[in-house]
């Protein structure tokens, strides 16, 4: 078995590498990209982007697009886009309709179709005409009225123009010969000037000029073959070039300048060129396999790049390389850097690709398929050693590429550290080792036992971050002490040094100095919450991967420049190695090359913050600077941008709404609007400022100012409404409780004079009852029982008299009484008459035996003068047979019934018996009609009284009949 071999089984210029371009995203997978064919672009003054293309014309702003077109337009295609001097863009189509865009509508200038006669025509904007380039000649299309001026006559193919300076391909035929002239002119002020006559036998091809700073490219083809001029203006001479070999036969759509190179567009890429000594040197070839129209650097020297059939490519830093693995089995797991720009990568198949900047230059294949796990250059013994990923690995003599098998002597290697010349450090998966002389010697000592995560050398102190903490150990007898912050252990991910200081990345605690034998915590050095990957020193940078890109940190300064999404590095970035001129970032399946220089970086710019749109109670209104709004039209949404690439993924706003706000508010990135939900009334001031991550550049919206009207009740005259309505309230209380107390005064003085009323009639019932007849006849019965010597009767009835006096005294005071009261004294009344009548009166009193008389309330003696009627009108006439009779009783709805019965006379008959002088009805009985007047107008109480004249079976009166109706109380 050999101790040594050497195994070289390709030694290939680049196979596994396609061609190295520049870092690019295409727009259809972060944009709805509209078209795949597009045939030019432009950035406005607003940093808006521009593109014709195939289905028209859009209008990109950082997030989608917005497509123009005009009812009159005769094709969707567009070309030619140009702005004037005020920034207003025009385009045509191959028609001859000119288009401008203003107020964010595409306006039709002119319809030329009869002066192109089907011809794409070129045109250009000077103060005052369009200028159009025609198979006729030269129009000017005057922009006040229109009008047509012809300036010069002959077929014009091609035109371009720089600053005052206009260059045209001429074409016109010699009629003397069978030969064609072109003629190349300068215009300059509507002057021209030939530049060179080309006349040939064979056609001028698709002619196309170029105009630039210093000078003008002509292009055609003759015979198939790509033919260039150029024109310089500080000799003022025109001279051929000779067309590289990788121009002959391509189709070149475009010709810029860019970095003072030309950029050549054409079916395989782009190819630039330096001009040196009327040679044309390749410099390189981007993007071979697309068919690039145009290109643009925008405001922040993005680079996009138009295809005619595959969209738009955009490389946000030129100076970022992509090279990537042929083939896809093929996945990278392991780099180092080598000498001279030089590096080696391992693969997961054992291969071991060596490059340099411009691809791979030599390969060579391990036995077996291996995944190789480390690699790590020692330079001062030109040797490589490869770890396998497994119980395996290898050292390499880069002087002879001699391969030697290790065996597993640098197994599963997580770090290596060139300790000195004799000495290497190798931590693994287990363990920390010191190998001595390791390439001639086996020669070991374990220095501790533990998995090991990263090393690194200083002043002769080794520093190891194992899986538990971080230690020191001194190489000279691998005595340790362990690290700690706080008392506490640290776990480091990456170490490195610059000058006399270790760096780490830990897991917990950010990032960390080592010096002078204390920790000092550096979490100034990168933005909160960026986790670090890998750390790696550069002279006297600090070079950091994180999730988000590259960091270098220059520790003296504190100056910390930034790689990003921004710059293309849309993976996040873990193993890299550094190059003495450039930083490689290692991915899977593809690398990314950097040059270190300061030309990596770019200076961001922010684009102009403008408010898109404006929303009120959720419906869209046009953007003005104030609004006044009523106080129900208080929820608003302001949209806002920034144009520029991808911005609305690079570009962060706050905001702040006055008086509400004193500070700026953020908004969440990737969010292009506020809302304000039922904002009180006032006066506000809606403030917003926009500022790419990347840069220190603020850039302010015009703010807005609005005014929300207070609701209807909280005006002053709503105040005063209120006020007054309360003191009309108020008054219109006070005078109703006047017209109250009025109307009670009234009622209490109307009760009064009723009361009054009522007395004076009981008085006067009471007179019509103590009338004079009465008292003559009750003290002549007395008379006679005291002359007939009859002293108990007399005393007797003249008990009952007075009794009856005091009732009738008693009684006259109440306006009701009981009605077992109102009955006691009417049948003492009736026993005094029964007296009167001697004894020819018989009389009854009938009560119901639901009635409660002593609860159930009537008028006082209102029932007295019923009886009187009936005995002094119905029964004093009578001679025999004379009947009274009385009953009270409950009928329905709860009334009471007063019922007194006579077998008198009757009123007919009383009516005749009467005097003269006694056509009127008795004062009592009257009186008895007005108190039931009085009590039902006015104490609306109902009382009825009826009379019915009572007739035997002859129709002969036999008596009368007095019914009296009234509540229950």
């Amino acid at each position: 078995m050999w101790r040594y071999f050497k195994i070289i089984l390709f030694l290939l210029l680049p196979v596994f590498v396609v061609a190295q371009n520049p870092v690019t995203q295409h727009m259809s997978k972060i944009s709805n990209l509209p078209d795949v064919e597009f045939y030019d672009i432009l950035e406005d003054h607003n940093h808006y982007i521009w593109l014709a293309a195939d289905k028209g014309l859009y209008r990109y702003n950082g997030n989608n697009y917005q497509k123009f077109t005009n009812p009159n337009q005769k094709a969707n295609s567009l070309f030619q886009l140009k702005l004037d001097e005020k920034g207003k863009l025009w385009c045509s189509n191959i028609y001859g309709q000119i288009f401008y865009v203003e107020n964010d509508t595409l306006h039709l200038f002119y319809d030329a179709s009869k002066l192109v006669k089907g011809q794409l025509s070129p045109f250009e904007i000077t103060n005052t005409s369009i200028r159009l380039f025609t198979v006729d000649g030269i129009y000017d299309i005057i922009l006040k009225d229109k009008n047509i001026i012809k300036l010069f006559e002959g077929m014009s193919v091609s035109e371009s123009t720089h600053n005052d300076l206009s260059y045209v391909i001429k074409m016109n035929e010699n009629g003397r010969s069978s030969k064609e002239k072109q003629n190349w002119y300068q215009i300059k002020d509507d002057q021209i000037k030939l530049l060179k006559t080309f006349t040939s036998k064979y056609r001028m091809q698709s002619p196309k000029v170029y105009a630039f700073k210093n000078s003008s490219l002509l292009n055609f083809k003759e015979q198939g073959k790509n033919q260039l001029y150029i024109y310089k203006t500080e000799i003022d001479d025109v001279l051929k070039l000779k067309t590289p070999k990788s121009l002959e036969d391509l189709t070149i759509y475009n010709i810029t300048s860019l970095n003072n190179d030309y950029w050549f567009l054409t079916t395989s890429g782009v190819f630039i060129f330096q001009l040196k000594e009327q040679q044309l040197v390749l410099k390189e070839q981007l993007f071979s396999n697309e068919s690039v129209t145009d290109v643009l650097v925008d405001f922040n020297k993005n680079y996009w790049f138009t295809t005619l059939d595959n969209g738009v490519f955009v490389s946000s830093n030129l100076n970022i390389r992509q090279l990537n693995l042929e083939q896809a089995k093929d996945k990278i797991t392991a780099a180092c850097a080598l000498n001279n720009n030089q590096f080696l990568l391992g693969t997961n198949n054992g291969k071991l690709l060596f490059y340099n900047t411009n691809g791979v230059f030599k390969t060579l294949k391990l036995p077996g398929s291996k995944i190789i796990g480390n690699l790590f250059f020692d330079a001062s013994q030109n040797h490589v050693i490869v770890s396998i990923n497994a119980s395996e690995s290898y050292s390499m003599d880069l002087n002879s590429f001699e391969i030697k098998d290790e065996k597993n002597k640098y197994s599963v290697a997580k770090t290596f550290s060139k300790i000195n010349d004799e000495n290497l450090f190798y931590g693994s998966y287990k363990e920390a080792i010191i190998y001595n002389k390791p390439y001639i010697s086996d020669s070991t000592r374990v220095i501790r036992k533990s998995r090991v995560k990263a090393s690194e050398i200083l002043n002769n102190q080794l520093f190891v971050s194992f899986i538990d903490g971080l230690y020191q150990f001194d190489v000279n007898n691998f005595q340790s002490k362990e690290i700690k912050l706080d008392n506490e252990s640290i776990l480091v991910n990456s170490i490195a040094k610059i000058n006399d200081a270790i760096w780490l990345a830990t897991q917990h605690n950010g990032l960390l100095c080592f010096k002078d034998d204390r920790l000092i915590s550096r979490h100034d050095a990168l933005p909160k919450q960026v986790q670090i990957n890998t750390l790696k020193s550069d002279g006297e940078f600090l070079w950091i991967s994180t999730e988000e890109g590259f960091y270098r940190f220059h520790p003296k300064t504190n100056h910390v420049r930034r790689l990003n999404t921004q710059d293309g590095l849309t993976l996040s970035v873990d193993k890299f190695i550094i190059l003495e001129d450039y930083l490689v970032s290692v991915f899977p399946n593809s690398l990314y090359v950097m040059p270190k220089n300061n030309t990596l970086f770019k200076a961001f710019k922010t684009s102009k913050v403008w408010i898109t749109s404006v929303q009120i109670n959720d419906k869209d209104t046009v953007v003005n600077t104030n609004y006044n709004l009523p106080y129900d039209y208080n929820k608003l949404r302001f949209d806002f941008n920034s144009n520029g690439f991808q911005s609305n993924k690079h570009v962060s706003y706050k905001y702040r709404i006055k008086p509400i706000d004193t500070t700026w508010r953020n908004v969440p990135l990737n969010t292009h609007f506020v809302v304000f939900n039922s904002l009180s009334s006032g006066d506000y001031t809606f403030e917003l400022q926009g500022k790419n991550i990347s840069s220190k550049d603020v850039q302010f919206a015009s703010p807005i100012t609005f005014t929300i009207a207070k609701p209807f009740w909280e005006t002053y005259w709503f105040y005063g409404l209120v006020i007054a309505t309360i003191i009309g309230l108020v008054w219109l209380y006070f005078r109703w409780r006047l017209q109250q107390k009025e109307a009670q005064r009234i009622t209490e003085i109307d009760k009064i004079l009723i009361d009054k009323k009522i007395t004076n009639l009981r008085l006067e019932n009471l007179r019509s009852q103590m009338n004079p007849h009465f008292i003559f006849n009750a003290l002549n019965s007395i008379q006679d029982y005291i002359i007939s010597n009859e002293k108990e009767l007399a005393s007797s009835y003249l008990v009952k008299f007075s009794r009856l006096i005091r009732m009738y005294l008693d009684y006259s005071q109440q306006n009701e009484i009981t009605l077992e009261e109102e009955l006691n004294a009417l049948k003492l009344y009736l026993e005094l008459e029964k007296v009167r009548f001697e004894d020819e009166l018989e009389y009854t009193i009938s009560v119901d035996n639901q009635l409660k008389t002593k609860q159930i309330k009537v008028p006082s003696l209102f029932i007295q003068p019923y009886v009187e009627n009936a005995l002094k009108h119905g029964l004093l006439h009578k001679l025999n047979d004379r009947k009274l009779h009385i009953e009270a009783k409950i009928i329905q709805q709860n009334k009471l019934e007063i019922t007194v019965e006579d077998n008198g006379i009757g009123r007919a008959q009383s009516e005749k018996l009467k005097r003269p002088n006694q056509q009127h009805k008795p004062f009592a009985t009257k009186a008895n009609e007005e108190r039931v007047h009085l009590y039902k107008n006015k104490l609306k109480r109902d009382i009825t009284i009826t009379t019915n004249d009572l007739y035997d079976e002859n129709d002969v009166a036999a008596g009368t009949k007095v019914v009296i109706t009234m509540p229950i109380q």
